[in-house]
């Protein structure tokens, strides 16, 4: 039996540069299509990892994942569609010119070139901050068919992600305690600032918590409790970052 042999792609990165003055662009995804839009998809690297401001976070996520529910849809992007997103891309945000490729498998080039081209360093372990479990919770929220804006304002009042539902929008805090850190204030500055807007916005609130480690020490025991003290007196749920992230278990976010 012969061997089919394999289609032809073509696959541009999607380069994202903080300062559009300086020549410091990175790679934050590889886009791969094919002439006729019959298949292709997109791959990102962690928002967590491309920068440390939450805001440019959720700026990065709120594109990256525009470009990529284009392709769950019937009509999906192909090379010319691909070269009409270069075009409405900004100066600081923008697409390589299209390569070719061979793609004997579109799921496997897509992962090859993202390997190539995008993914981080590895690192032997990578510390559970903030942005971290951000990136697990907003990820966990998708797949189990969510809409998720990450890192967004609602009113005068900055959230980590707002899940919209048929009823209304639920705002979410993620905190992490997993690191050796003396000073936890930012956290309860965090956690006040949130408790503060959903009483303000009168919304309903869920909080998502990595607790302490065993090597964060007595300080991030203390603020911990200290916060899950506030969210059950103000009757926000609070959930564990592998509740969220695994979607076998129960989430029950219906007010």
């Amino acid at each position: 039996m012969a061997l089919r042999p394999p289609e032809r792609g073509f696959f541009s990165i999607v380069r994202w540069s903080a300062d559009a003055t300086r020549d410091e662009a990175r790679n934050i995804a590889v886009v791969l299509v094919d002439a006729e839009g019959q298949f292709g998809g997109v791959k990102t690297a962690p928002p967590s990892s491309l920068s440390q401001d939450l805001r440019q976070q959720g700026l990065l996520d709120a594109v990256l994942h525009g470009l990529a529910r284009q392709f769950e849809q019937e009509d999906r992007p192909d090379l010319q569609r691909m070269r009409q997103i270069s075009a409405g891309l900004s100066q600081s945000l923008y697409l390589t010119e299209p390569k070719a490729t061979a793609v004997p498998d579109p799921d496997l080039t897509l992962q090859a070139l993202y390997r190539a081209y995008v993914a981080p360093l590895p690192q032997p372990r990578r510390a559970l901050t903030k942005s971290v479990v951000i990136d697990r919770v907003v990820q966990g929220l998708r797949r189990r068919g969510f809409q998720v804006k990450r890192a967004q304002y609602m009113g005068e009042f900055f959230f980590d992600a707002l899940v919209e539902t048929e009823r209304t929008v639920i705002p979410f805090d993620v905190l992490s305690f997993a690191g050796n850190k003396k000073d936890w204030l930012p956290s309860e500055r965090d956690a006040g600032h949130f408790l503060y807007g959903l009483e303000r916005l009168g919304l309903p609130g869920r909080a998502v918590i990595q607790p302490p480690a065993a090597e964060s020490g007595e300080p991030a025991d203390i603020t911990w409790t200290r916060v899950r003290r506030w969210f059950d007196e103000a009757h926000v749920p609070v959930f564990e970052p592998d509740e969220v992230a695994d979607p076998n278990m129960p989430l029950r976010l219906g007010v």
